[in-house]
């Protein structure tokens, strides 16, 4: 009888590597590959066999760029001589292709050139001081800003190779770090664009239809619930774009910031502006709803800054007031009474809001409340909602009227109105990551922290802001020599 041989292929993977001094170093690697497994669907390399061949290389690369950085760390800069071994030890360092152990050496200070200093330093330590590479903690990072951690852990443990203390506690702990990490930054740059909050005037040239003249900052907060037992149930955190520019163009950068002090909106919406090109001299609009924690930035910001009301709440009040009103006037159709223009008039006070005329839509929207109270008596439910949703209007007019101007100039000359960007950057930043699919809760803090990362990735720049460098030249020498 015939009987089916098995044919098995070996794969042997020669890796090969010449360093600074000309010597050549292999490493090979052998993948296993049956006849067999064709049948059951298995055609060329798996992604275990890929993760086991970017380990090795991985390892291969990292080990001699450890053994070559340790190398040149060891002569001293001044005499050129080596400096005397302290101990040797392992460092594990988890890179996006796994973790690789490696000789961690430490050297003392040279003894003749600093003497009397009996100090010791891990050079692996300059260059990887988190045990971990960059691109590592971005890619992390990335991951838990975009999806729960659980799962953020497990993408990562699926496509790379991965240990099992990747957890959804290490994507956690070290989102929060890069998160801390680029908060720190921001607010030492925040330090220079403090000293622009001077009063100024405008010096650039009034150009007719130039709609880039104008710096907007689009602002709105958003409502996270809270995991903290001692707290409110919802917590705020203040979300913004600023930009440059009117209707259609980009948006420009986004911020977001837990803290609801004055001060601290105010900073992160300068240091927003400067990359926009701000640099104290401009006007500046802030488009808000007319909250009360809003209302700060503008009483805080470089003159001469503009508070603008966002049309889109003013225009949903009175949106519910129109459509009942028309009801009204359709159900009684041919009576002569007092409320048989009543759509006309509600009508009128959104077009004089809409042209700026705040003091005459007061009076009508108030004479207009008289007329609904007399025709109360008839208990009719219309006739009462209109009434009520006609008082929270005018309350609302009334706070903000100042804030109120002519939005339909603006509209003409191409400017914006509405604080369209505000609002999809917090169902951008805040709502798909918090609020919306994944209703979790969370402490200030770390969101903050994540929403950090979340804002450097939407304006695209977390690469460059985790690329600074670690170290600076000969940091453990003190400064006396």
């Amino acid at each position: 009888m015939f009987k089916e041989a098995t044919v098995a292929v070996e794969w042997t993977i020669t890796i090969e590597g010449r360093n600074e001094f000309g010597d050549v170093r292999r490493k090979e690697l052998r993948i296993d590959k049956s006849w067999e497994s064709l049948f059951d669907g298995d055609i060329g390399l798996s992604i275990d066999d890929g993760k086991k061949i970017m380990a090795t290389l991985q390892s291969a690369v990292v080990s001699h760029e450890a053994e070559t950085y340790a190398l040149f760390r060891r002569v001293c800069p001044d005499c050129h001589m080596f400096r005397p071994v302290k101990d040797y030890t392992t460092r594990r360092i988890r890179t996006v292709f796994g973790i690789v152990e490696v000789r961690n050496p430490r050297w003392m200070l040279c003894r003749d050139c600093y003497p009397g200093m009996d100090s010791a330093f891990a050079p692996l330590k300059e260059i990887c001081p988190d045990r971990a590479t960059p691109e590592m903690m971005e890619l992390t990072a990335r991951l838990g800003s975009m999806m729960p951690y659980r799962q953020a852990a497990k993408v990562l443990a699926d496509f790379l190779p991965f240990e099992p203390t990747e957890t959804h506690a290490t994507v956690r702990k070290r989102t929060i770090r890069i998160g801390k990490r680029l908060n720190d930054q921001i607010m030492r740059e925040t330090w220079r664009a403090r000293s622009q909050t001077d009063d100024r005037c405008q010096l650039e040239m009034q150009l007719p239809g130039d709609r880039r003249k104008e710096f907007v900052i689009s602002i709105d907060t958003a409502h996270v619930r809270s995991a903290e037992r001692n707290s409110a149930r919802n917590f705020e955190l203040v979300v913004a774009r600023c930009g440059r520019g009117g209707r259609g163009e980009p948006g420009g950068r986004y911020f977001v910031t837990g803290s609801t002090g004055q001060t601290a909106i105010r900073d992160r919406a300068l240091h927003a502006l400067q990359q926009e090109g701000y640099r104290g001299f401009g006007d500046v609009t802030v488009i808000s709803d007319g909250a009360e924690i809003l209302k700060r930035l503008p009483r805080a910001m470089p003159r001469p800054t503009t508070h603008i009301i966002d049309w889109f709440h003013i225009a949903m009040k009175i949106q519910p007031m129109q459509q009942i009103a028309d009801h009204i006037v359709r159900s009684r159709s041919g009576s002569i009474e007092p409320l048989a223009n009543i759509d006309r008039d509600i009508r009128a006070v959104k077009w004089r809001l809409w042209h700026g005329r705040v003091d005459r839509a007061i009076r009508d929207l108030e004479r207009l409340l008289a007329r609904l109270k007399e025709s109360q008596q008839e208990s009719e439910f219309s006739i009462a909602r209109v009434h009520s949703l006609g008082v929270q209007l005018l309350t609302y007019v009334r706070s903000n009227r100042s804030a109120i101007v002519n939005y339909g100039r603006r509209h003409r000359a191409g400017l914006r109105v509405a604080t369209t960007l505000a609002e999809s950057a917090v169902n951008s930043l805040v709502g798909k990551r918090m609020a919306k699919k994944q209703q979790m809760r969370w402490s200030r803090h770390g969101a903050h922290m994540l929403m950090q990362v979340r804002t450097a990735e939407l304006n695209g720049d977390l690469r460059d802001r985790l690329r600074a460098p670690f170290r600076q030249p000969e940091p453990n020498v003190p400064p006396l020599f």
